[in-house]
């Protein structure tokens, strides 16, 4: 199994970038999703768990999903229906 077997609607690397970049980038990729749609978001930081948790706390999205594989950490990330 890989991260390009793993469904959703967009995919966002947000590997290599610090502070606010990365919140920036998911910012712009949930603004082209539907309501129902799923974002991937990877990255090589295990530091951002905690911190895209945080971030669908506060924009009230849902992280569907997270792990690691292929030695990146994805989130699943769904706009509320």
């Amino acid at each position: 199994m890989s991260l390009d077997s793993i469904p959703c609607d967009l995919f966002v690397d947000i590997s290599g970038t610090d502070c606010a970049v990365p919140f920036s980038k998911l910012n712009d990729a949930l603004e082209v999703l539907l309501s129902g749609q799923t974002l991937m978001a990877v990255s090589k930081k295990q530091a951002l768990q905690s911190d895209i948790l945080a971030f669908c706390r506060q924009r009230n999205l849902q992280l569907a999903g997270q792990g690691e594989m292929d030695e990146m950490f994805y989130f699943l990330i769904k706009l509320q229906d």
